[in-house]
């Protein structure tokens, strides 16, 4: 099977975005693109879960460019773990001129984990 991902932004009110990605066969370099995001906005939280998967550890990342090495936006964990649940503190800020971000999941391991992540995004900085 191949990589899939589906993802879910929902507005939630005021400036509030909530980014929901479900990914199957989850890799270290396998990447979602995300579309329809505010063309500046600022990060406050992220969670992550790997409900299945060869994979010990995820550290999700998001990033301005497709296949970037660097995260250039990112939401940093303190451990790469199984589960995720970070706040930005202050913000994570991103401005991209297309409303498009890239997210990555970073496994440790394998092709074929299943890993939900949720993104909370406030528009404008």
């Amino acid at each position: 099977m191949a990589y899939a991902a589906s993802v879910t932004l929902t507005h939630i009110g005021g400036r509030d975005h909530k980014l929901v990605i479900q990914e199957s066969e989850a890799g270290a370099a396998t990447e979602a693109t995300i579309t329809g995001l505010p063309n500046k906005g600022i990060v406050t939280a992220q969670l992550a879960t790997k409900s299945s998967g060869t994979a010990a550890t995820i550290a999700p990342i998001l990033v301005t460019a497709a296949g970037s090495a660097l995260a250039v936006q990112t939401v940093v964990q303190a451990t790469a773990s199984a589960d995720q649940s970070n706040q930005a503190d202050p913000p994570a800020q991103y401005h991209v001129e297309n409303g498009t971000l890239y997210h990555r999941s970073v496994c440790n391991a394998g092709a074929d984990n299943v890993i939900t992540t949720v993104y909370l995004i406030r528009a404008g900085w």
